[in-house]
């Protein structure tokens, strides 16, 4: 029988699989152009609120360092990047480049923020593997 982890560990591995399946998808339906690129743009975007939960709202309204220390997890923060620059992509596709330019703003700023934050951002999104320790480096 496998010892009982750290819950909370445990929750946001299982999410971070879940996230970042849902990112595979979406990239998926993207290049396949099957679909229309403003129901992949949605899609996008409720992927975004169910990795963020509750607190995405917030989140997109606060400045990027908040942002990022507010959701306080690394591979998070790339997951969450990377359905923004899905979305991106197909608000782009759909001819919105005002909303595609302002998304790759946002990614670019947040990405930036969790560098200053934790190093350099390593994870790929598209691994689930086990998530970084929940420690916040000193102010």
């Amino acid at each position: 029988m496998r010892p009982r982890g750290n819950t909370q560990e445990d929750y946001i591995l299982r999410m971070i699989r879940q996230a970042a399946e849902l990112l595979r998808q979406l990239k998926r339906r993207l290049l396949g152009g099957e679909e229309s690129a403003e129901t992949i743009r949605q899609d996008a975007a409720a992927a975004i609120d169910f990795l963020l939960g509750g607190q995405a709202p917030v989140l997109g309204m606060l400045d990027p360092a908040s942002a990022v220390r507010l959701v306080g997890h690394p591979a998070l923060v790339e997951l969450w990047t990377a359905l923004l620059d899905v979305e991106a992509d197909a608000a782009e596709a759909s001819g919105d480049g005002t909303l595609a330019a302002r998304r790759r703003v946002r990614v670019a700023a947040l990405r930036d923020a969790a560098r200053s934050a934790w190093g350099a951002m390593d994870a790929d999104p598209n691994d689930a593997g086990p998530p970084a320790p929940m420690e916040r480096p000193e102010p």
